[in-house]
């Protein structure tokens, strides 16, 4: 039986630009930073150091895949949990994150979708008060 999730991967074009993207706009931990072997370096990021599921920026050297990045057709790749939604819109929005759309009502809450530096979408939550 599947009992949780523990990673996505995110297509990036440059890992060290993705990683300052990541841990000094989004303000997010780095999980692990590996050289494997030649060409292969693991390095994954989540919003803390407590977070079970991490990203793995996943770096994409073919410059026709590197074309799509950014394209997915999906609303947003993932979708991260807030516990003020305000507050960390303006944060991030004064970081620099660029947003899609200010903080809105969306079914069981509030959401506001942002870009990373590649145009990978991803959604800002806050779920009502129960």
């Amino acid at each position: 039986m599947i009992i949780k999730s523990r990673q996505l991967s995110i297509p990036v074009k440059e890992l060290d630009e993705a990683r300052e993207f990541y841990t000094q706009t989004l303000g997010f931990a780095i999980r692990a930073d590996i050289n494997f072997s030649p060409g292969w370096r693991y390095l994954t990021v989540a919003p803390s150091k407590e977070c079970e599921t991490v990203l793995e920026l996943h770096h994409v050297d073919d410059p026709g895949k590197q074309s799509r990045i950014g394209k997915s057709p999906v609303m947003a790749l993932v979708m991260f949990e807030t516990d003020d939604i305000e507050r960390d819109y303006k944060a991030m929005k004064a970081r620099g994150v660029s947003f899609l759309n200010e903080p809105q009502e969306v079914p069981g809450g509030k959401g506001a979708g942002f870009i990373d530096l590649y145009g990978n979408k991803f959604d800002l939550f806050q779920p009502m008060e129960h």
